[in-house]
């Protein structure tokens, strides 16, 4: 089997599920029925980034754990595949969260409407909700992190790993570029040494040293 390719898959579902994590904060949610008079003469429209705000930045987390994970090693690509399935797990609760309770997700924008802030009071306001796809498709971005999360956990080890191109190689390596110039013995220094004296010697005598 080639793992290579759960490599390329898992980095890949990371990306789009993070990316689709993000566009889904940014759309509108639900559209709220208020007594009270809106700019929008069909309704109050709340968007994601009021009803689950935290979800920018599980977004965010998430495309940063994708560019570690081609980084990492093994037991860093572990661990960021726990992670990725931790993050999964808080958009979905997150996403249900404001699903089941349109109001209280929206509590935020009708307080800053209404000048009230009482939950209770704030619901008798509102007369009818409706939900978009975004919560869901949310959710099930957020389901999806799981499996990808434990994909990456439990085959994390047989990526294989980076190009060592650019490893150093210690001093008794022998993958060494270049070859060593050979090194003279200390003797063998001392030897050729005293042969240059001499001949030196024998020149500044009038004798040709080259002559035995």
């Amino acid at each position: 089997m080639n793992y290579r390719k759960f490599k390329s898959y898992s980095l890949f579902a990371a990306f789009v599920l993070s990316a689709v994590i993000l566009i889904g904060w940014s759309q509108t949610w639900f559209f709220l029925e208020v007594t009270f008079p809106t700019e929008n003469s069909e309704g109050l429209a709340v968007s994601g980034q009021i009803a689950a705000p935290g979800l920018s930045a599980f977004g965010l987390a998430g495309f940063a754990i994708t560019a570690a994970l081609a980084l990492s090693s093994i037991v860093i690509r572990r661990i960021l595949g726990v992670l990725l399935l931790g993050l999964g797990v808080a958009v979905v609760l997150m996403s249900i969260s404001a699903w089941s309770d349109p109001v209280l997700a929206a509590a935020s924008q009708l307080t800053a409407l209404s000048a009230i802030s009482d939950i209770e009071t704030i619901r008798t306001f509102v007369i009818s909700s409706s939900a978009t796809v975004w919560p869901g498709i949310t959710a099930v971005a957020g389901i999806l992190l799981v499996p990808a999360g434990i994909i990456i956990v439990f085959t994390a080890g047989k990526w294989g790993t980076g190009s060592r191109k650019f490893d150093r190689v210690g001093p008794s390596g022998s993958d060494s570029g270049q070859a060593k110039p050979p090194q003279r013995a200390p003797d063998e220094n001392k030897d050729v040494s005293s042969v240059n004296i001499d001949a030196w010697d024998s020149l500044s005598h009038g004798t040709d040293p080259t002559i035995n």
